[in-house]
C-alpha cells in the first residue's frame, strides 16, 4: 500500500516537474510577427523583409531602412509532394557563409531560432563573431554530401 503511494507520489511529481519547465520555456520565447514588411519581435520592430512564395519560398532579411540586405532563409523542395528531402538554407550574405538544415519549421519559427542562437540581434544585426560557430554547429552541407540530377 505505502510502495502505491510513493509511486504516485513520484508520477505526480514528474508530472508537475514536466508541467513547470514547459510553461517557464514558452514564456521565455520571443513572440515573433512577420507584419506588412515588418519583422516584429515582442511588439518591436527589429528588421523588414520580403517574402516570395511563388515557385520557391524565400524571405529576405533587411536592415530597418530597407537598404542592405543582412539574410535571405530558402526552403530548398528537393521534390514536389515528397517532402522528406526538403530542408532550409540560411545564407549570412555578407559574410559568404551559408547553413544547410533538415528544418521543420515555419518562417517565423526559423527566425525565432535565430534570435535564440543570438544570431539576430534586437538591433536588426547580424551578430558576425556567432556565425562560424553556428555554421560549424549546424550545418549539414546537404548539397554537397547528396547527388543532384
Amino acid at each position: 500500500m505505502k510502495s502505491l503511494k510513493i509511486k504516485q507520489m513520484k508520477k505526480l511529481l514528474f508530472l508537475t516537474t514536466i508541467l513547470f519547465i514547459g510553461i517557464i520555456s514558452i514564456s521565455n520565447a520571443q513572440k515573433v510577427k512577420l507584419k506588412k514588411g515588418n519583422l516584429l519581435v515582442d511588439g518591436k520592430e527589429v528588421m523588414t523583409y520580403d517574402r516570395e512564395d511563388f515557385g520557391t519560398q524565400k524571405i529576405h532579411l533587411f536592415d530597418k531602412n530597407k537598404t542592405e540586405q543582412i539574410l535571405m532563409i530558402k526552403n530548398q523542395n528537393e521534390t514536389r509532394g515528397y517532402y522528406d528531402d526538403d530542408f532550409i538554407q540560411i545564407k549570412f550574405l555578407q559574410m559568404g557563409e551559408m547553413v544547410e538544415i533538415k528544418l521543420n519549421k515555419s518562417w517565423k519559427g526559423i527566425i525565432r531560432w535565430l534570435i535564440e542562437q543570438k544570431i539576430i540581434t534586437m538591433d536588426g544585426m547580424l551578430n558576425e563573431e556567432k556565425i562560424p560557430l553556428f555554421v560549424k554547429n549546424y550545418d549539414e552541407n546537404i548539397t554537397k554530401r547528396t547527388i543532384r540530377h
